[in-house]
């Protein structure tokens, strides 16, 4: 194993970096990122990395020493060279960085995200933001993209974070005169704060992961040994137990009707549709594994299957499903930079790695470094990833060989215990389901755009939430400073007004100033980012996505099993060819080729596809014209 740099060492960009971010901001006072020719747009983004890299990465602990050492979290021998479902000993000098019950961290210094007070947390009520802000004013779609890329990015963030909730602490939200709600109050479990290890730590509460914070395909693994052995059960040849039905392969279920997965909180058909066909994949990786190392035993199969899977997922999230929603050229050549390196992907597969750096032939195999922070997925990256508008109110539903209109399910009907009601009810088969996903349009991420179903979410363990007022108290609760008190610390300048907020929309400018008694600095993050004017072709606010330029590549530089041990090694021959020679559309076509029709033509399995045979006639709001 490589050593790893050491997190403790402040990161401080070389001198031609930091000309580049000095020469930069200069331009960026006369012109926007977005609006520079491409590549010289690809070198501002850079800069931004650089200058993020240095100044907005924090770990709440108060010392590396809470990260473990290989003294006192020996690495064991049969983890040396694959994952460990806890996402212990990725780090070989830090055994416990990013491993399941670790803090989030920051990307802002602490002092700026101190627990507010009772009044600071409802000023303004954030029932009241959730009606007048968020709740969809009717169907707003995205139609950059397709309903597959909402399904998506929940199935990713089920592998990358979950809080605790406190069983004893809760927030009582004050009702409006007005309000509709049915029930007589409104309550909302507080997260569970880490317990206090400095004096920071009570006035600046952190909080741990559920979650492994590593790229590491938790949510269909699981985050512990033991849950992984179960979900092996008794396949064979390293392969995830999976329940055939006929000549449809589903998840097993436990007696309770419970899917048995990694993560399966927040059930719909989505998420049913994206862990089924990824436990696919890694048995298909299975397959090869054993026909290529006949000799090899099931548990190293299970290895490197995983492995693999992990990190063509990885893939896949940043070479296609980025690229989507961030439709911009610029973010085109960074993303896939980001994984093959400027030199672009035709050349790396010819020559292979050509320098050691990341920017030449890619991240992967550059080296793992943590740029002076331990690794871990922070409080504001949780905070951009709230995407809840992507949800539709309806979801229509075809064969995917003859395009036939089956029947149209709102949102609430494929949710939870429904969420198998399409395959079970009309017959179809997951080729059906993911065509349909393929067509269907989820919602644009906007102001006033967020679904009653998830404003008015009952919950199998008995909840009734509304998500909007919890996204807005989530934020509040957890020290995220506000919007321009958040673009100030990254580095953006912070609106003036909220004319200027709105890119000059008077009608949203004055429902935000009303909501927010006139003062632009109480403007929460998730409304600002909401209601600010987008760079062409992006899906998503560029403010959230300040946080996203630096998360992004951190998730792949900080991993060993990326950066460092990115070699034949420890994936094979045959597993680094199924990675590199993979993406979405290739597992799509592998294991449904009735979908090769719809997607012939597609750049982009995340954007809207083709449609085939009679779903051409159907001309409702969902679906793609």
């Amino acid at each position: 194993m490589a050593s790893q740099p050491d997190s403790a060492v402040p990161y401080t960009p070389s001198l031609p970096k930091k000309a580049l971010i000095l020469f930069f901001k200069g331009v960026n006072k006369l012109v926007a990122w977005h609006k520079l020719p491409t590549y010289i747009g690809v070198l501002n983004l850079a800069a931004y990395r650089y200058e993020l890299r240095e100044h907005n990465l924090r770990d709440t602990y108060p010392s590396p020493s809470y990260q473990g050492t290989s003294a006192s979290d020996p690495i064991p021998e049969e983890f040396a060279h694959t994952r460990n479902s806890d996402g212990l000993y990725n780090d070989t000098n830090q055994p416990r960085m990013g491993c399941v019950g670790m803090r989030f961290g920051r990307n802002v210094a602490r002092e700026h995200t101190k627990k507010p007070t009772k009044e600071d947390l409802m000023d303004p009520n954030p029932r009241v933001v959730s009606e007048v802000l968020l709740k969809r004013e009717g169907f707003k779609p995205a139609t950059i993209l397709n309903l597959l890329a909402a399904a998506w990015i929940q199935f990713q963030v089920h592998d990358w974070f979950m809080h605790t909730n406190s069983t004893t602490e809760k927030h009582d939200i004050k009702l409006p005169p007005d309000d509709t709600w049915s029930d007589s109050q409104m309550v909302v479990e507080a997260t569970q704060e880490d317990e206090p290890f400095v004096e920071l730590d009570k006035t600046s509460p952190a909080y741990k992961n559920e979650n492994t914070h590593w790229w590491d395909g938790s949510q269909i693994y699981g985050s512990s040994e033991a849950r992984t052995k179960e979900l092996r059960g008794l396949a064979k040849n390293g392969k995830l137990e999976v329940d055939e039905q006929g000549i449809v392969t589903f998840l097993p279920r436990d007696d309770n009707s419970i899917p048995k997965t990694g993560f399966y909180s927040n059930w719909w058909l989505g998420l049913e549709m994206l862990h089924t066909l990824f436990v696919l994949e890694h048995n298909a990786i299975c397959d090869e594994l054993a026909k290529e190392y006949p000799n090899w035993s099931s548990e190293k199969i299970f290895d490197t299957a995983r492995l693999v899977n992990c990190a063509l997922m990885a893939k896949i999230h940043t070479t296609e499903w980025t690229p989507a929603i961030l439709a911009h050229p610029a973010l085109q050549v960074a993303m896939s930079g980001n994984w093959w390196g400027v030199l672009g992907e035709r050349l790396y597969k010819l020559l292979g790695r050509v320098a050691p750096g990341e920017s030449i032939s890619g991240i992967p195999g550059s080296g793992a470094e943590q740029h002076g922070a331990p690794y871990s997925l922070t409080e504001e990256f949780v905070s951009v990833y709230r995407l809840h508008p992507l949800i539709p109110d309806n979801v229509a539903f075809f064969s995917a060989a003859t395009g036939k209109h089956k029947k149209t399910y709102p949102i609430k009907g494929i949710a939870f215990a429904e969420a198998r009601a399409p395959l079970t009810e009309q017959n179809l088969g997951f080729e059906d389901i993911l065509y349909s996903f393929g067509i269907n349009y989820p919602g644009a991420v906007t102001l006033n755009n967020t679904p009653d179903f998830l404003r008015d979410l009952h919950t199998p363990e008995g909840r009734h939430v509304d998500m909007g007022t919890i996204d807005i108290l989530r934020d509040r609760e957890r020290g995220v400073p506000r919007y321009n008190k958040f673009r100030t610390l990254f580095h953006m300048k912070p609106a003036s007004s909220f004319l200027e907020l709105t890119g000059g929309n008077a009608d949203v400018a004055e429902k935000l100033s009303t909501v927010y008694e006139g003062d632009v600095d109480k403007v929460d993050l998730l409304v600002g980012c909401l209601c600010e004017p987008l760079p062409k072709g992006f899906g998503f606010s560029d403010t959230a996505f300040r946080v996203f330029i630096l998360m992004a590549s951190r998730r792949l530089k900080s991993d060993r099993f990326i950066a460092t041990d990115w070699n034949q090694g420890t994936y094979s021959k045959a597993g680094m060819h199924w990675v590199q020679y993979n993406g979405m559309k290739e597992v799509l076509t592998r294991h449904f080729p009735v979908l090769g029709e719809s997607l012939k033509g597609s750049k982009n399995p995340f954007a809207p596809w083709e449609k085939v045979g009679m779903s051409g006639e159907y001309k409702g709001e969902e679906t793609n014209a």
